[in-house]
């Protein structure tokens, strides 16, 4: 699901059209922003190669610096001990990390203290959480702006990532380096390059696992290694050696990418090994990489804060407790009116251990706040609040909000009167602050956009001023949670089949197109533990921190497993109007707990919760729809709750045009077909700051006029007029023009005749227009 939601990489026309010829070799690992290989500890594989790896590298590039030093490297268990739930043996994904590392930033080595981790006593190494609000704001200025994926399965896919691998895909002075995730246990073999071919005796991956549990980088590529797979004596791309009948790249036994391990220099070659480009198509079965896609970021060259909180946290039980900000612009307030949430501090970090992880219950945090300014106006005072909230999981954990400030860009702090507020069981505890503080916000200048014609496609670019660019845009899907009044469903029976009674899934094809943060959904993926996926896989949503970092329905979050002896199993009923979907389950490896709940989603966007009768009690689990990012996602407010026996919740959201869609770079864009209709859309932009303006903005479609017929183009040197039949109730016309009959096309101007003149220089090259007739505008 979270793959999905991520922008494609793909080669530029530019390149295509060029064909630049590349070197038939790049190694990214040799140059300056890479780091060297080092040796990773427990499960942190993920946060390994993307953050210490990857978006050292990437931070490095930009800044034109060498990560050949602590104060240019970032480290794997800052993220990592937020992710791996107090334990070395967790995993994690280093979506996850990046998501941290995009919201909060990650400090580099020399401030964190330590390569891995700042200390050298293994009882705490994967438990340590910072202590100091310095080190949390100098993490701040490092941070993750995007992330990408791109395809590799195909030839086109390939010369895609060559190209990165190269300038970035962008003309770059040097190219990047990506992420992928592999099976390295049972039948994963290595070898050596045969001898007369090059790098001979370098370590070769001959397959992957199919069992995925491995994060690791590629840094290059080399079109002249070679391994012959059908050991018919020659190395050859163009014959069928896997016995398919087809000839493609899962038959090349030319070419390889450069994998950098973080198992230390030991191992393979140099910690290296050349990974063949077969493996980037092969499936899972047949020995290839995950999803036949890598992954990358782009980083932010210097980021200041507009806001900081600096707070102080005694707590005894750290799992228990979620610490996040608000603000309200009613300096009398005893809550905010509104919230920002974080990967980080989010019940987290393994049951019945201390705030910092060792034997310290007291920590000092720091958190980019600059979100909240997206809801004030500069200089307006208004109310800061530090918000800890606590889920009683049977713990016991004790603790306060000691102190509270928050401190703006130029170092300004504004001290709370308040301290050592008692944190309430199952409740959230607030300390505040009021301020007025100098900022630059960016503003949307639209306030209307043109209407779309039924079956005509539609483009429209959206613009902003003020702010710091470069600008993001995005569309605002708002759930909110309602009271459910049904009664429990028993009429989903039939089981379905899983892949696995533990971390198994069962894809289910529905009977309407379910709408869900702006896409629409043929079918889902029911997961064991609790969750409603949206891709085709098993993903891990075991707490609140995944539910936000994956597009994700979740009733229950837990490591749950079926024992069907027991009569557990997971059950559904569909028809044209909605899906339920129930689960009477256990604990991974505890039998005898007992868990009963339901999810029924609808045709028209509605979600409701269910929750049985005598369930365990005293657990630790979260529930809520997400769409991959703390900035959408919603919880419910019975996550955690000690006892949800008989419990039910249910989240609405607004109507949206599905088909159309908007680029981060502003342009809403796509085609809708059907009656006359209106929305009202939320646009969000944030500039580079992290401080957003958020409007809504009307759309409607209206039944089509008709299609224009051009009759004739006349084109010079540097115009071209376009001429077309007049279509009966038209007051206006549009005139889109584009470069490439697939690509975006862009309104270049309107005409209330037949007849326009672009007057842009041509330059040779081909122009594609397309006219629409419009009587509203």
């Amino acid at each position: 699901a979270l793959i999905d939601a991520l922008p494609k990489l793909v080669l530029p026309e530019s390149y295509k059209k060029t064909k630049t010829k590349l070197a038939y070799s790049v190694d990214n690992s040799v140059n300056q922003y890479f780091r060297d290989v080092f040796n990773q500890v427990g499960g942190s594989c993920a946060q390994a190669s993307g953050i210490a790896y990857n978006m050292t590298y990437a931070m490095n590039f930009v800044r034109g610096t060498a990560a050949n030093v602590t104060d240019n490297q970032l480290p794997s268990h800052f993220t990592y001990n937020f992710l791996n739930d107090g334990s070395g043996s967790n995993g994690s994904t280093y979506f996850q990390g990046w998501d941290i590392a995009k919201h909060c930033g990650v400090p580099d080595v020399e401030t964190y203290g330590g390569l891995l981790w700042p200390t050298t006593n293994t009882t705490y190494q994967n438990l340590l959480w910072e202590d100091g609000f310095p080190i949390y704001e100098t993490g701040m200025n490092n941070r993750v702006s995007e992330v990408l994926q791109i395809p590799v399965g195909t030839p086109e896919g390939l010369e895609t990532l060559k190209q990165y691998f190269n300038d970035h895909c962008d003309g770059s002075s040097a190219g990047g380096i990506v992420n992928f995730s592999a099976g390295v246990s049972y039948t994963f073999t290595t070898s050596t390059l045969p001898a007369g071919t090059e790098n001979a005796g370098h370590t070769v991956v001959l397959n992957w696992d199919p069992i995925v549990n491995h994060a690791m980088t590629f840094a290059g590529y080399n079109d002249s290694i070679r391994y012959d797979f059908n050991n018919d004596g020659r190395y050859t791309n163009d014959i069928d050696i896997n016995g398919d009948s087809v000839v493609d790249m899962k038959d090349w036994e030319k070419g390889a990418v450069l994998m950098v391990n973080s198992w230390s220099e030991l191992w393979g070659t140099d910690g290296k090994a050349w990974a063949p480009y077969r493996t980037l198509a092969l499936s899972l079965a047949d020995g290839g990489i995950n999803n036949n896609t890598v992954y990358t970021v782009k980083v932010k060259n210097s980021f200041v804060p507009q806001l900081k909180l600096k707070a102080t946290v005694k707590y005894t039980d750290r799992k228990e407790l979620k610490i996040y900000a608000g603000v309200s612009t009613d300096t009398t307030a005893s809550v905010p009116q509104y919230t920002l949430s974080f990967p980080i501090f989010n019940y987290q970090g393994g049951t019945n251990i201390k705030m910092v992880g060792d034997t310290d219950d007291t920590i000092e945090i720091g958190l980019d706040i600059s979100s909240l300014l997206s809801y004030v106006d500069s200089s307006q005072r208004v109310k800061y609040f530090i918000c800890a909230e606590q889920k009683d999981a049977g713990g016991g954990g004790t603790g306060r909000i000691v102190s509270m400030a928050v401190v703006d860009e130029n170092g300004v702090t504004y001290s709370s009167s308040q301290s050592n507020v008692t944190i309430v069981t199952d409740a959230t505890s607030y300390m505040s602050v009021i301020a007025g503080t100098n900022f630059d916000q960016p503003t949307i200048t639209n306030s209307v956009l043109s209407d779309a014609q039924s079956g005509v496609p539609y483009s429209e670019q959206l613009s902003a001023s003020n702010g710091v660019s470069p600008y993001v845009w995005d569309i605002l899907f708002d759930y909110t949670e309602v009271t459910n009044s049904e009664t429990f469903p028993t009429e989903a029976v039939d089981q379905l089949t899983m892949t696995n009674d533990d971390d198994g899934i069962a894809i289910v094809d529905l009977d309407f197109d379910f709408p869900f943060y702006g896409k629409l959904y043929d079918h889902v993926t029911v997961c064991t533990d609790g969750s409603i996926l949206f891709g085709d896989e098993f993903v891990y949503v075991r707490n609140e921190g995944d539910i936000i970092a994956t597009r994700a329905i979740t009733v229950y979050s837990q490591d749950l497993q079926a024992y069907p002896a027991d009569g557990d199993g997971i059950f559904y009923y569909k028809d044209t109007d909605h899906l339920t979907v129930r689960w009477k389950t256990s604990l991974c490896g505890i039998q005898s707990a007992d868990l009963e709940f339901a999810i029924k989603i609808y045709s028209n966007s509605n979600i409701k919760f269910f929750y049985g009768t005598g369930l365990t009690t005293g657990l630790v689990w979260s529930a809520g729809v997400s769409n991959g990012s703390s900035a959408d996602c919603k919880s419910s407010q019975y996550a955690n709750t000690s006892d949800p026996s008989g419990l039910k919740t249910a989240f609405t959201t607004t109507d949206f045009p599905y088909g159309m869609q908007l680029s981060s770079d502003g342009v809403f864009s796509g085609s809708l077909n059907g009656t006359e209709n209106s929305w009202n859309i939320k646009f969000r932009v944030t500039d580079s700051n992290n401080i957003s303006d958020i409007k809504i903005i009307p759309f409607s479609v209206v039944s089509s006029l008709g299609t224009p017929v051009v009759t004739e183009i006349v084109a010079t040197s540097s115009t071209a007029t376009i001429t077309w039949d007049a279509i009966a109730g038209a007051a206006l016309y549009r005139i889109y023009r584009c470069d490439h009959p697939y690509g975006t096309f862009t309104q270049i101007g309107t005409s209330p005749t037949t007849s326009y003149t672009d007057n842009d220089t041509l330059t040779g090259s081909k122009y594609f227009y397309y006219i629409t007739a419009d009587n509203s505008k």
